[in-house]
């Protein structure tokens, strides 16, 4: 009997319809791909990335049998998140409320169209581009008195267009006036360097101080600015430049100082922590670990990240952070090498294991680099100190998008000598997705073992510091 009675409650439960769960956020993703099977998808938080490359998803989904996809949130911070399909990425604004459809051709995405409740917000984001970078050149040109009415007029302009659509979510508008006043800022900021380029020299640069004052950050607004990545890419441009007029101040007042990259890294971390408003602290610490994990070496890393971790342990953007420090751990010292393969000029296939039991130095490289192409006089020279050294290998790898460009530049140089390959696929090759090459030039050398003796190794230009990395491998 009393087996019986312990079913009841459940058989009660049964007889009753329970209420319908409520989501959040609910999208119905409509995509053209131009493939057979459509990609799957993910969903991911853009105000928790620090660089440009995605990171850690919210969530994956596949297409249903009528090949849309949904997606259902049951709770949801304000904020823009990205869906990206087949390398692609589409921006949506989501807050609670939102029941919206997206419809894009990934082939082409001035396709993209919102329809529903939260369209008119998503809408906005896309097509609203205050001050683009585009123009700066062209405000240059402008004296300053033409420079100051164009630059408020604008302004105007934007705020006009944000205040028309008062239907929008006030966090949006928020979001976008944030974004305005910090471009304007820095328009303002970068004029007389662009002036002085157009002038050919130099140029009447002087502004009212009223116009000046534009390149303060409004702290109020920089919670939500922040988080837009062009905002988050706006803030981190300001403080460059900022800290580029304090190092030449202090350069000029400590000219013995010697200036390495960890020394670099010291001061614009202390830069930013000291001149810096506070609202800002925590992203353009996190972006400047972001450089340091991947492109300055262990030192720096520990300089700034170490301290990035002390002084703000919760923050939204630690997680990218450690999911991009875990990928470099796969490039450690030691660490077997993933394989380079490319073409040769005279079409043969060379691939970096061939090279086993010599030293290797691998500089990434294009044409239209001129970064890479000034470190040749150096690379040429450097070189040919180890001519007589048949246990080291230059290899120099190109990522040009053009083949043509590639072998024209080498016909032209003939004493660019050394092992070239052109690698396919550009920035989406094996070699850059493997080695995490966001930047060129990047240089990596390879022990004897075929092992990665150090992913981010000098510059040909360094001097004794790369000769020293090279000799301490033989």
């Amino acid at each position: 009997m009393k087996t019986k009675l312990l079913f009841l409650p459940l058989l009660i439960l049964l007889m009753y319809c329970q209420p319908e769960k409520e989501v959040a956020v609910k999208l119905k993703v409509d995509l053209e791909s131009g493939e057979e099977e459509l990609p799957q998808i993910n969903l991911y938080n853009l105000s928790e990335q620090v660089g440009g490359e995605l990171l850690n998803p919210i969530s994956s989904y596949e297409a249903d049998t009528s090949g849309s996809y949904i997606i259902e949130l049951d709770s949801i911070d304000f904020g823009l998140y990205a869906i990206e399909a087949g390398g692609k990425s589409i921006p949506v604004i989501l807050f609670e409320g939102v029941d919206m459809e997206v419809t894009c051709d990934l082939s082409d995405l001035k396709t993209l169209s919102y329809t529903g409740e939260g369209a008119d917000e998503s809408e906005f984001y896309n097509k609203f581009n205050p001050f683009p970078s585009s123009q700066i050149q062209a405000y240059g040109q402008l004296e300053p008195e033409e420079f100051v009415a164009k630059i408020d007029s604008t302004f105007q302009e934007s705020m006009n267009e944000i205040n028309a659509n008062d239907s929008l979510n006030s966090l949006v508008a928020g979001m976008e006036e944030a974004l305005l006043k910090l471009r304007r800022g820095f328009f303002v900021k970068y004029y007389p360097i662009s002036r002085k380029r157009s002038a050919g020299g130099e140029a009447n640069v002087d502004l009212p101080e009223s116009v000046e004052a534009y390149t303060s950050i409004d702290g109020s607004l920089a919670k939500v600015g922040l988080i837009m990545p062009d905002y988050r890419n706006a803030i981190y441009n300001n403080n460059q430049l900022g800290f580029n007029e304090y190092m030449q101040a202090y350069q000029e007042e400590n000219p013995d100082t010697e200036m390495g990259i960890n020394k670099y890294i010291e001061l614009r971390k202390d830069f930013i922590l000291e001149e810096e408003d506070a609202n800002l602290h925590d992203f353009l610490m996190a972006r400047l670990s972001l450089d340091a994990i991947s492109y300055y070496g262990e030192e720096a890393t520990e300089i700034v990240f170490g301290s990035y971790k002390g002084k703000f342990p919760d923050s939204r953007y630690k997680p990218y952070l450690d999911a991009v420090n875990a990928k470099w751990e796969a490039l450690a010292e030691g660490k077997p090498a993933k394989e380079v393969e490319g073409t040769a000029p005279d079409g043969s296939e060379i691939k970096l294991s061939d090279f086993k039991g010599k030293v290797v130095y691998l500089d990434t490289w294009a044409t239209w680099c001129g970064p890479c192409r000034g470190e040749f006089p150096s690379a040429k020279v450097l070189k040919e100190e180890y001519k007589d050294n048949e246990d080291v290998v230059f290899m120099y790898a190109s990522i040009d998008s053009n083949k043509d460009a590639w072998e024209k530049y080498l016909q032209n140089d003939p004493e660019f000598k050394g092992v070239h390959v052109y690698v396919d696929g550009a920035w989406k090759s094996e070699l850059c997705e493997d080695y995490m090459i966001k930047a060129i030039p990047r240089y990596i050398l390879f022990d004897k073992e075929g092992k990665i003796a150090n992913a981010k190794a000098p510059r040909p230009s360094s001097g004794d510091e790369i000769r020293e990395a090279i000799n301490t491998l033989l």
